[in-house]
């Protein structure tokens, strides 16, 4: 059978310098927990391969429906195009053949710019013929998400409501734990 899949392109307009917004998805490529609501936690490992980087992987608890920790290699590391990409090593379903996305800062103006992600998926069997439809939307909604995220993040310096709310439960669950 062959391979299938699906490939997402989202973007979102941020009411920030480029550069400041790079800076929270370039040099804080590990600090995405810190302001996105579907990241718990991450980390950087490994020497990094591209200059500026500093990492070449990172290991992420998620909190995204069916997933709970995925490692992810960087792929590309550009300070001078403001973008990265990964591809996710582990974590996704055996069907998935490849996963990676693609984060460019597209300057807009003076205090404007663009989050632009482009994600590519491809899957294998039956698994994913009959889960690509599904897998699509959870993806488009992912992404959503942290667009907004970011948006929210990058212009006010504080996490959305999602963030708070799941900051909260987390929380909450140390507190049943201890």
């Amino acid at each position: 059978m062959a391979e299938k899949g699906f490939d997402l392109k989202k973007e979102i307009t941020i009411n920030v310098p480029a550069l400041a917004l790079w800076e929270i998805i370039g040099p804080g490529f590990t600090d995405v927990y810190r302001w996105s609501s579907n990241v718990d936690h991450a980390e950087g490992r490994g020497k990094p391969e591209f200059h500026g980087a500093e990492c070449s992987e990172r290991f992420c608890n998620v909190n995204v429906k069916g997933f709970s920790k995925i490692s992810e290699k960087l792929t590309k590391y550009d300070e001078d195009d403001m973008s990265l990409a990964y591809e996710i090593l582990d974590g996704m379903p055996g069907f998935i053949t490849k996963a990676c996305n693609e984060w460019t800062v597209v300057p807009l103006g003076r205090k404007q710019s663009k989050l632009v992600m482009e994600a590519t998926f491809r899957s294998k069997g039956i698994m994913g013929a009959v889960m690509n439809g599904m897998m699509k939307k959870k993806m488009n909604d992912t992404l959503e998400t942290v667009l907004n995220d970011a948006k929210i993040f990058a212009e006010t310096g504080k996490v959305s409501e999602a963030k708070e709310k799941r900051l909260k439960q987390l929380r909450k669950k140390q507190l049943e734990v201890a």
